[in-house]
């Protein structure tokens, strides 16, 4: 001890302490120590939220809104306040651990976001100004003439300019928020998921850069604020002239249609973390450098998707749980006394929100939207995430606001969330317009296309090999100066490493381009289509577009195009064709999609299987083969009126197989009055087509008489022949090709009954493609039970 006295070393002995558990066996108690402790509760957590979300998804619910909620229950508001779940499972030694990984959490999270967005996108719209601004502007001067004057009254905010900016802030909506909402209720492709997306971007930035002057301005020292500042644009202007160029050059040198190297993808993640402690270390917001990074990325294929498929999932399922339970466990709804301040802030909070709703609702209106979608626009718009929780949580860290402030602030939030999301689930119907219906008739077929007039064909690929087949079925239709064919090209591509959908016309590929990786992807696909138009035997329009969408909403837009042009027919690739080249999940989603067209679509639908050599084609001569089945209904119909136009073509050898069933149900007092219907509209056609068709060398027609649906299938069976392609409609009048025990056959739905047997390989060997037409829905709703009365009047018949 004198040693120690006279300054010479010495050494204190500290015993190590371990953070894995001997076992049970040792009469130990795993959740003692810090490793078995932290894995229980990273279980916890996370089946809390999947659990939460399970149950709650039907009602509306975001995984956002599940795992606050988790956080809010594991918390010491419930279930954190059990002695045992505060000391072993969430003891405050291991608070530390949780902040840290709760925050990479949403440093990735973030990152993730700003990889997705797309600045280019953020476009200056007549509509989104006067939705957008007035929400944001009335919003806060709602928020800051009532909660200034009562910022007094509320303890636990800080005073000087910060009530300024707490008041605006929460009346912010940040797009980031929306977007994944949206997402997540399969609303992102709608037309009023577009409309709120596109009025969240025009305020995006603007939003931003408030918050960055907040951040700086709420300093203590005012020269500590101007060197944040100077830091902070300096850091900038890094990522932007320094990391950005880096950045476009791995995205060229990647080699198309391949994904970027994985060293790369490392690298750019290890930079969001380096960005991250830069921001955090110049005193500015921790995600402010990984945010700017993401901006800089280019979106899309194939660098910003190669990030956001390596590391969302990961992101979102395990280290964001963690992130909302830190941010539930911060929180404590039972410190809640003062209930008159806690009315005040709630009635500033709850102020803004009507404020936001009733400004996006009357300038929606004003826009010629109905009132219940501008209603519905107005909660689109008021949704709040992670942006707002981030920014609350940092608020609280820096005792800008106390842990009652804290709490009601973020209660609000899930609160306002959940009351938001549910209300948009069950109200909003994506398929109907937003606006007043206009006059005349929206609903089309083929049988309704005059032969004077244009035919408009909406034709969806989803790679290069089905051109030869679509460039042959809109030759064989026939295109004259009378009635020339102006075909819609679009090509459908998913939505991965962006955040909203687009629909963008077709242009040759130019540099600088945003799109300019997937222009060079589909651009020799489009002007092999061009080439066919300057070579085709008649007029053919082409309007070639790209659609980035999710599988799941991409029919949205598909029946927005036909509504708002009219078309007649659109031709959708069948889910199988070239199942090697688009892999099982796409192929799963690409049949969803096609079921989402039939359902919801205001026209005629043909899937087109493509298991056969297309047409005859070249520069000098064509021929088509084609063979139609016509047993009765609106579906057959339509396949005979195409066929019809096909039979102009001279080109074009036709054979029609006309189905009849014997009818000896009459006898046995079967008799339905929508069958008669549906056989006299079947009558008039085909009286109609062999009148106009008489002499016509190149129809072959055949009529064959069937007892019952064993002697169909035998008929069918006989009439194969060496066609280019077959058609027939997908429902049938006849009820007895109804029956329950024939349905059991049926392989794809999609195509019913007659389509899946001539797509199968015991027709013609399988070597035969098959185009299956649907009629609107709309137009025969009451199909399958009985046909509606009204049903004849909307066909056009001529």
């Amino acid at each position: 001890m004198a040693e120690a006295d006279k300054g010479l070393p010495f050494q204190v002995c500290v015993p190590s302490v371990a953070i894995f558990s001997k076992g049970v066996w040792f009469k130990e108690n795993p959740l003692d120590y810090t490793f078995p402790a932290t894995l229980a509760q990273i279980i916890l957590v996370v089946v809390t939220s999947r659990l939460l979300y399970f149950l709650l998804k039907p009602l509306g619910q975001t995984k956002f809104s599940c795992n606050l909620l988790g956080g809010f229950i594991l918390g010491p508001s419930l279930l954190g306040r059990n002695q045992f779940m505060r000391d072993k499972l969430f003891n405050p030694k291991d608070a530390s651990l949780w902040a840290t990984m709760s925050l990479v959490g949403a440093i990735y999270s973030m990152f993730i976001i700003a990889v997705k967005f797309d600045i280019s996108m953020v476009k200056r719209t007549k509509l989104s100004l006067k939705i957008g601004v007035p929400g944001l502007i009335f919003t806060v001067a709602i928020s800051l003439g009532l909660g200034i004057p009562l910022a007094s009254f509320i303890p636990g905010i800080k005073g000087g300019f910060f009530p300024i900016f707490l008041f605006s802030i929460i009346s912010f909506t940040f797009f980031p928020d929306v977007a994944q909402a949206l997402d997540e209720l399969n609303l992102m492709n709608s037309e009023l998921g577009q409309i709120a997306i596109s009025s969240a971007l025009l305020i995006e930035i603007i939003q931003w850069l408030f918050s960055t002057v907040q951040d700086i301005a709420t300093k203590d020292n005012v020269s500590h604020g101007a060197l944040t500042f100077v830091s902070v644009v300096a850091m900038s202007v890094f990522i932007v002239y320094v990391i950005r160029p880096l950045m476009i050059s791995i995205a060229k040198n990647t080699p198309e249609g391949q994904e970027v190297k994985e060293f790369y993808v490392v690298a750019i993640l290890v930079g969001a973390l380096v960005l991250s402690l830069v921001s955090d270390a110049i005193g500015t917001a921790f995600f402010v450098g990984p945010i700017i990074l993401g901006l800089v990325i280019p979106d899309g294929p194939p660098l910003g998707a190669a990030l956001v498929t390596k590391t969302e999932l990961l992101v979102s399922e395990l280290l964001l749980p963690i992130f909302y339970f830190r941010t539930g466990f911060r929180t404590n709804i039972l410190l809640f006394s003062d209930w008159k301040s806690f009315a005040t802030l709630q009635a500033i909070i709850g102020a803004s929100y009507v404020a936001k709703t009733v400004a996006v609702t009357v300038a929606a209106l004003c826009c010629k939207i109905r009132l219940r979608n501008s209603l519905l626009l107005g909660m689109m718009i008021n949704i709040r995430g992670i942006i707002h929780i981030t920014i609350f949580a940092r608020w609280r860290y820096s005792q800008l606001l106390d842990q009652r402030v804290y709490t009601q602030l973020v209660l609000s939030v899930l609160i306002g969330n959940m009351i938001a999301t549910s209300l948009i689930h069950f109200t909003y119907r994506p398929h109907l317009r937003l606006g007043p219906s206009p006059k005349g008739p929206r609903i089309r077929n083929i049988q309704s296309v005059q032969s004077n007039s244009p035919f408009d064909i909406l034709c969806c690929i989803h790679n290069e090999e089905s051109i030869r087949n679509l460039t042959s079925l809109l030759e064989a239709s026939n295109p004259t100066e009378s009635s020339p064919i102006c075909a819609y090209i679009i090509h459908a591509v998913e939505l991965v490493g962006r955040a909203a959908p687009v629909l963008v016309p077709y242009k040759k590929k130019k540099e600088g381009n945003k799109l300019s990786r997937i222009s060079s992807l589909t651009h020799h696909m489009m002007q092999a289509f061009l080439n066919y138009s300057e070579n085709s035997s008649g007029p053919v329009l082409i309007q070639s577009f790209t659609m980035i969408a999710p599988y799941k909403s991409m029919h949205e837009t598909i029946c927005r195009v036909v509504h708002d042009n009219l078309v007649p027919l659109v031709i959708l690739p069948f889910h199988e064709n070239h199942q090697v080249m688009v892999g099982t999940n796409v192929t799963a989603a690409i049949r969803q999609f096609n079921n989402n067209v039939q359902e919801y679509s205001s026209c005629t639908v043909g899937i087109l299987v493509e298991k056969g050599f297309p047409g005859r084609l070249t520069l000098s001569h064509f021929s088509y083969n084609v063979a139609t089945f016509f047993i009765g209904g609106p579906d057959d119909r339509e396949a005979l009126a195409l066929a019809a136009r096909m039979l102009g073509n001279h080109n074009v050898v036709l054979t029609v197989y006309r189905i009849i069933t014997v009818p000896q149900k009459l006898s046995e007092g079967n008799y339905n009055e929508d069958e008669e219907m549906e056989a006299r509209l079947d009558e008039s056609m085909v009286d109609e087509f062999k009148l106009r068709n008489n002499g016509n060398k190149c129809l072959n027609w055949r009529d064959i008489e069937v007892e019952d649906s064993v002697q169909l299938m035998d008929a069918i069976m006989n009439s194969q022949g060496d066609y280019d392609l077959v058609m027939v409609g997908r429902r049938h009048a006849d009820s007895s090709l109804r029956d329950e025990e024939m349905s059991e056959f049926v392989h794809y739905a999609e195509l019913g009954m007659i389509g899946d047997m001539l797509a199968s390989s015991d027709f013609c060997g399988g070597m035969v493609n098959v185009l299956v037409l649907q009629e609107s829905r709309e137009l025969s709703r009451n199909y399958g039970s009985a046909f509606g009365s009204g049903f004849s009047k909307n066909l056009g018949m001529k």
